[in-house]
């Protein structure tokens, strides 16, 4: 039933795409959306329909292999219109195009976005709308019907504590996180459309790209071709805001603004923001990149954003910055936005508690006595999630350095494997190298690709949902 449920929302999903080549008058991906859509519901629907409940809960072994099944059959069959159109030569690079849309990463196979058809390019923006939500996080309203509890699968996608706050009233939680999405989706396009340097398709896609931490453009220059200081500072306030905790946006609805400042994880997040945008713009002036302080604060500020946040846009060639700049730049991508954002990388309340351990430990070798507790902010963590977010980080770092490994045997350099895999792992879209800002992954083999297309999904679905699937134990008829 819930493959059925999600064959259905991705055809429909396509709906506007196919809308759009009507409107355009692209007539070829007119009936490439259709001869989708009308197979994905058709089969879909009855599925959904008439396949009996299923009997009890979802257990956690059912919520984790639903999860990776899910967002694999999405992918899947996301790969379609592009590989249906032509546009991509072989279903691998399409599928590798359909994962970096829906897991936000925004790395691409094409050259030239510009001189591929507009109601596809409107696909792939929406595809990073949709995964910046999480296409689970749709099935929250379907979930019901299907008679089965839902909590194992947020567990699954959110990991951690990202999503505990969801458990209480899950509807409703949901509701909020759809309306605060739509909603600052749709200021952003009519503040972008304001700016007059864009048209509406335009306001559109960067809309799309910036709340879901994308960073697709129409054009392979990003922002740069706009040129307009107003364009980058609206798009750089919207990647920032989807960074945060979506559900701590409650607190701003509710004015309670000093307590939604006092949220840890959005003090830490805008602590490191400030601090790596105020060290980026000092060196560019010191350094003498840019002429004037003016321009080193407006191209430092943006391409920070967008490396901390893991949006991807660019506005500057970052290639040129002094060695230091690129090094930090590097490091942020690991740690990305808050828990229950569209932001990539590990989530900043799995670095705070790590650093909080660091300084305790340190602590301890003085006064070994001492009792001190691992707090963020003001609430103390239990050790058992101390040990599973140190494993998490330590997986991590140890997946991001096997990827490396691996995509090494492509032959590329230090620089441009290293900064695709983290991009790939974290979702970022950005890098170095070969893979820098305008560049797309063509340098990669077709099974390079169809690794950093492996790579994306376990970034997204938080490690742990993926990495399960291969170990003997989870297959025992008697796990739960």
């Amino acid at each position: 039933r819930m493959m059925g449920a999600v064959s259905v929302i991705i055809g429909v999903a396509m709906t506007p795409a196919l809308l759009v080549s009507l409107a355009l008058g692209e007539r070829h991906l007119t009936s490439v959306f259709g001869a989708i859509i009308v197979p994905l519901v058709i089969i879909g629907l009855p599925i959904f329909l008439f396949v009996r409940n299923a009997q009890g809960n979802i257990r956690v072994r059912d919520g984790l292999l639903l999860v990776a099944i899910s967002w694999l059959f999405v992918c899947l069959l996301g790969a379609l219109p592009y590989v249906v159109s032509g546009v991509m030569p072989s279903y691998a690079d399409a599928f590798f195009e359909s994962v970096s849309g829906f897991t936000t990463t925004g790395v691409t196979l094409i050259d030239d976005l510009s001189k591929i058809p507009r109601s596809l390019l409107f696909w792939r923006s929406l595809s990073n709308w949709i995964g910046g939500i999480g296409i689970l996080i749709f099935a929250i309203s379907i979930l019901p019907a299907l008679g089965v509890g839902s909590v194992n699968i947020i567990n699954a996608e959110g990991g951690g504590n990202a999503l505990e706050r969801i458990r209480a009233r899950m509807s409703d939680n949901a509701k909020h996180i759809y309306l605060i999405y739509v909603a600052l989706t749709a200021i952003e396009f009519f503040l972008l459309l304001a700016s007059r340097k864009m048209d509406a398709f335009e306001a559109i896609i960067h809309s799309f790209g910036s709340m879901g931490n994308a960073g697709l453009s129409t054009t392979g220059g990003s922002i740069m071709e706009f040129q307009s200081i107003y364009v980058e500072a609206v798009i750089a306030v919207f990647c920032i805001l989807a960074s945060m905790n979506f559900l701590s946006f409650k607190l701003l609805f509710q004015k309670r603004i000093r307590d939604f400042f006092r949220e840890a994880e959005i003090r830490i997040f805008l602590m490191i923001l400030i601090s790596t945008i105020t060290l980026i713009v000092l060196t560019l002036w010191a350094k003498g990149t840019y002429g004037t302080i003016g321009e080193s604060i407006r191209q430092g500020f943006f391409q920070t954003v967008a490396f901390v946040t893991t949006s991807g846009y660019t506005v500057a060639d970052y290639i040129i910055w002094p060695v230091f700049c690129k090094c930090l730049l590097f490091a942020v991508i690991f740690i990305g936005g808050c828990s229950a954002s569209t932001s990539g990388g590990m989530k900043i309340v799995r670095f705070a508690v790590i650093v909080s351990l660091i300084r305790r430990n340190i602590y301890k070798r003085l006064h070994p006595n001492a009792v001190v507790a691992i707090k963020l902010g003001d609430n103390a963590i239990s050790s058992d999630k101390v040990s599973n977010i140190t494993v998490f980080v330590l997986v991590y770092f140890f997946l991001f350095g096997l990827s490396a490994i691996l995509l090494s045997l492509d032959g590329q350099s230090a620089g441009t494997t290293a900064s695709a895999a983290i991009s790939a792992l974290s979702n970022a879209g950005l890098g170095f190298g070969d893979v820098s800002y305008g560049m797309s992954y063509q340098v990669f083999s077709t099974g390079g690709r169809l690794l950093l297309s492996a790579i994306m999904l376990i970034g997204r679905l938080e490690l742990y949902t993926i990495i399960l699937l291969f170990t003997p134990n989870f297959w025992r008829p008697d796990h739960r």
